[in-house]
């Protein structure tokens, strides 16, 4: 770049050259517009060719899926036309083993034990997804065998369950019945456990020690979703973490076994998981809990809500793989793509990597479980897509089964935009020999015009918009419609947590576009709302005044307001007109 200052018999300026880098820089992320005009397209994108396995031998939806012995196992749902059956498949030598169940198991749970066995229990009594049942029964991995042995302590479907320390199993969850805790001795014996706070269906059960768990969920047992969401403790009083004031879990209408989102280590005591969470706009974003609090992780991007094809539909739990400290979510689009979200939950921020495939109509995507060798398995399902003129619903779950090995994938394939890589060059290289000429011409009718002088903004300058100015308008925007300021005790981390993002984010932005620090930002909104409150209501107290505006005290209202205005409250209520 150095050789340009004497391109072309003319000398430029160490400005102009500031300014030919920054258009460099700003071509640079070319690519990156042409792939979306979003800050989503900021998340690396990654085409992968998914594997077609031997299909199931039954077309089925609202089973669970798991893997026992090495083998990827499912069991019950219902099959066309919302039928429920009562067989079982596990997929060995290529091609998937049938097995029938002693009990139908629509929507039931299950569970694999520490002792290799699994638990199954509950399901829809009747066609259509009508009614409950008690039956619970176990499956033994090497024999290939079922065994009805137990009843539960209520009818149940729609429900989860999670071994806890000595074998005990805690159940929770309901559809159209009442929801309870119950407890599985680990024996035989099902015994009630605990009333709950909320009647949930699908509850997430996530462990905070040997003998303790939370339990939660974003829908109670008719469909509806919380507008308060409380979290009940085994052991311990419920309470409402701050977080799910701002966010909600992303509901998912499907048998999952919570541990598969375990990112914790049991040898150390250490119980964590990730779940997927939405907020009132539709953003999708990872949090993550330990012991009782609540948090989102810090990711290096948002999370992507659309590709050049369209909107993304997030339609899964969080499935990890604690070996490479990867968690995957995964949604799909009207065009039948398939996506993946990759998440690297061990650095902070968790960079990410968007995958995606072809269109693929017959796949359903909602019941993915991570093979031993860290792949992705989609077996059977439903999509809810319109597809030669059908919904593709529980009256007619697919018998596809897609492999997706991510990391090989990763390696051979490139993002679809990847070959744009040489447009920046080609296009810096016109610009600045059409700039260059223009300098050459402007010097020799310009010879006086001294070389330091300030030339005007140029059109890149005046429009660009960073990174920061986009992250500083949904800063003002949360403070003008939610108005956190209001609290005396906001700090960067919460405002941080409400925009999925983390605090050094907000703190940056702040500085970078507005030239002050977060504190004094946050009180140019108090002092605003102080003066509202004072025009509308000349006679207030100031006490009243200082408290509903959010600052921690009287002494820190008058400083900061006289800071903001040159006036005392009382002086600067003398200006306004009667």
């Amino acid at each position: 770049m150095f050789g340009f200052y004497y391109f072309c018999d003319v000398k430029v300026n160490r400005k102009t050259y500031i300014r030919l880098l920054f258009l460099w820089n700003l071509l640079a992320l070319l690519p990156f517009s042409l792939q979306a005009n979003s800050e989503e397209s900021k998340c690396p994108v990654v085409k992968i060719v998914p594997e077609q396995l031997a299909d199931l031998n039954i077309p089925r939806s609202g089973h669970t899926v798991f893997i026992a012995h090495g083998e990827v196992t499912v069991i019950g749902g219902h099959t066309s036309g919302f039928i429920p059956t009562p067989t079982a498949e596990y997929y060995k030598d290529g091609k998937w083993h049938l097995l029938q169940t002693v009990y139908e198991h629509d929507g039931g749970f299950s569970v694999v034990l520490k002792s290799g066995k699994v638990i199954i229990g509950g399901g829809f009594e009747k066609h259509l997804g009508i009614g409950q049942t008690f039956v619970v029964e176990t499956y033994d991995p090497i024999y290939h065998t079922f065994e009805g042995f137990g009843c539960l302590q209520q009818k149940r479907v729609s429900a989860r369950a999670i071994e806890m320390n000595g074998g005990q199993v805690i159940i929770s969850g309901n559809w159209y019945a009442d929801d309870t805790i119950e407890k599985y001795d680990g024996k035989e014996t099902f015994t009630h456990f605990k009333d709950v706070s909320q009647q949930r269906t699908l509850p997430y059960i996530f462990r905070t020690s040997q003998d303790n768990a939370l339990l939660f969920s974003a829908m109670d047992t008719h469909g509806k979703l919380f507008d308060t969401i409380v979290v009940d403790q085994l052991h311990g009083e419920s309470f409402c973490p701050p977080l799910f004031e701002t966010w909600k879990p992303l509901f998912h209408d499907m048998p999952f076994n919570c541990d598969n989102c375990f990112i914790g280590d049991e040898s150390r005591n250490l119980y964590a998981y990730l779940f997927p969470i939405i907020d009132q706009d539709g953003q999708v974003a990872i949090a993550q809990v330990q012991d009782t609090i609540f948090s989102v992780l810090p990711t290096t991007f948002p999370v992507p809500m659309k590709s050049q094809w369209g909107a993304i539909k997030y339609n899964s739990p969080i499935i990890v793989n604690r070996k490479t400290q990867h968690a995957y979510l995964i949604g799909i689009d009207n065009t039948f793509r398939h996506y993946i979200l990759s998440v690297k939950y061990g650095q902070e921020p968790a960079p990410m990597t968007l995958y995606y495939t072809d269109p693929i109509e017959n796949a359903g995507g909602d019941m993915p479980i991570l093979t031993e060798d860290g792949s992705i398995l989609l077996t059977g399902g439903k999509n809810g897509m319109v597809s030669n003129g059908k919904v593709n619903n529980n009256f007619r779950p697919f018998a596809t089964v897609l492999l997706l090995r991510l990391d090989k994938n990763a390696a051979t394939q490139e993002s679809s935009y990847s070959w744009l890589w040489f447009i920046p060059p080609v296009i810096l290289l016109i610009l600045l020999a059409g700039y260059l000429v223009f300098l050459r011409s402007s010097s020799k009718k310009k010879k006086g015009t001294p070389e330091t002088q300030e030339a005007a903004p140029s059109p890149e300058e005046k429009t660009q918009t960073t990174a920061n100015e986009l992250l500083m308008q949904r800063i003002c925007l949360l403070m003008e419609e939610r108005k956190p300021f209001l609290n005396c005790e906001l700090k960067v981390s919460d405002v941080a947590t409400m925009l999925a993002t983390n605090g050094r984010y907000i703190s940056e932005s702040i500085k970078v576009t507005r030239g002050t620090t977060f504190v004094a930002f946050i009180n140019e909104y108090r002092v605003s709302y102080a003066q509202q409150l004072l025009r509308q209501q000349p006679d207030i107290k100031m006490t009243e005044v200082y408290i509903k505006s959010g600052f921690a005290n009287e002494t820190s209202f008058f400083r900061t307001f006289k800071a903001h205005t040159g006036m005392t409250p009382k002086e600067w209520l003398q200006t306004l007109p009667d």
